[in-house]
């Protein structure tokens, strides 16, 4: 009889245990469904672009008829984006994907992966990838200004009636996820961190009649307020740079470099030169218009000392990507290294009004082509 009992008792205790185990794995492909559910767009926007068929290439790329275009980067791919159309092409010229945007004053902003079209003056935004729209969503004000972070997620300042202007963080789904407005402070400027956790808004106030200007980080998981405030001077910030733990701001009457985690100026430089342009990218460079009409190119350290400067004629556009500078004339691409020694200069067939540096190579945009050059 207890021999019996210690049986049944065994029997019963194994029976539990694969019980449990089934309920233990149920619950654990629960769990990796529920993930796979909710980080779905993630998941399959690489594998979507992987599997993409493009069409042919070559360059140049013949332009649509366009009384406009703005010419940008999309990881190893160029977007164009026109009075009507969206396009993205690939890197041999192969156009990837065309949509009609039905905006009426569209604008660019775009990093490696997504491409951010918003109205502006309007309350329409689109987010795409190389392949297509990815969501389309409205503001319920008109739109100033938007930004689309490293990743996936879009930042959109708009006009208020209530206050200066509002700013509100959209997620890669479209959904918001972060607003902030103050009726003391107009939004000017916004960059993401790089890992997208936090935002840095250059604003501008008021004091005692004399306009003042202030950088301000908030954290998009606290919408409490911001996590440190750092004030400018009262020049008009044209320019914010992220990278690594740096800010590098670029005002009209100078620039700083502060520390991102703290808001503290590490170092700053006054301008008595007008700024120009601003290449962005890794180095502290600017260029100037100087009293004869030329322009100057100036790179700084990172303590904001002048450590070298050229001059430049009938330059369109300067580009800074990695330690190099590219200067485009009408007719002639520059390469400078960061000590502005000139490292290859190319003669180029027709006149061009912008460039992108992808890589080894420079995408120039023309009155209706868009050619590509070997930088080796």
């Amino acid at each position: 009889m207890d021999k019996r009992n210690d049986i049944n008792e065994f029997r019963k205790k194994r029976r539990l245990r694969r019980v449990r185990l089934n309920i233990a794995i149920l619950v654990l492909f629960g769990l990796i469904a529920l993930f796979i559910a909710l980080n779905w767009g993630k998941i399959i926007a690489p594998l979507k672009d992987a599997a993409l068929d493009v069409g042919k290439g070559g360059f140049p790329v013949d332009l649509p008829g366009s009384t406009d275009y703005v010419l940008d980067e999309l990881g190893d791919n160029f977007c164009l984006l026109t009075d009507t159309y969206f396009y993205t092409y690939n890197s041999d010229g192969a156009m990837i994907t065309s949509a009609q945007h039905g905006l009426q004053s569209p604008a660019l902003s775009s990093n490696s992966r997504r491409a951010l079209i918003y109205d502006r003056n309007g309350r329409e935004l689109q987010l795409y990838n190389r392949s297509g729209e990815i969501f389309s969503t409205a503001t319920e004000d008109t739109i100033d200004f938007a930004q689309v972070s490293n990743g996936e997620r879009s930042a959109v300042v708009t006009k208020s009636s209530k206050y200066s202007n509002c700013l509100f963080v959209f997620n890669g789904e479209g959904q918001q996820i972060f607003r902030w407005a103050s009726p003391l402070y107009l939004i000017d400027r916004v960059v993401f961190s790089q890992d997208d956790s936090s935002i840095f808004a250059a604003v501008c106030g008021a004091d005692n009649g004399e306009l003042e200007y202030r950088l301000l980080r908030f954290d998009l998981d606290n919408a409490e307020g911001s996590v440190w405030e750092t004030y400018l001077g009262n020049h008009m910030v044209f320019s914010l740079e992220q990278s690594g733990k740096e800010l590098f701001a670029v005002t009209a009457g100078g620039a700083y470099i502060l520390d991102a985690d703290t808001g503290g100026i590490s170092a700053q430089t006054e301008f008595i030169k007008n700024v120009s342009q601003i290449p962005g990218g890794e180095l502290h460079a600017v260029m100037f218009s100087d009293s004869a009409g030329g322009k100057v190119l100036t790179v700084y350290n990172d303590t904001l000392e002048a450590t070298a400067a050229a001059g430049l004629q009938n330059v369109t556009r300067v580009r800074a990507e990695g330690k190099n500078v590219y200067s485009l004339s009408k007719r002639t691409l520059t390469v400078f290294d960061d000590g502005l020694n000139v490292v290859s200069e190319k003669e180029l067939q027709d006149d061009y009004s912008d460039m992108l540096v992808i890589g080894s190579s420079a995408y120039l945009l023309g009155y209706n082509t868009v050619q590509k050059v070997d930088l080796t």
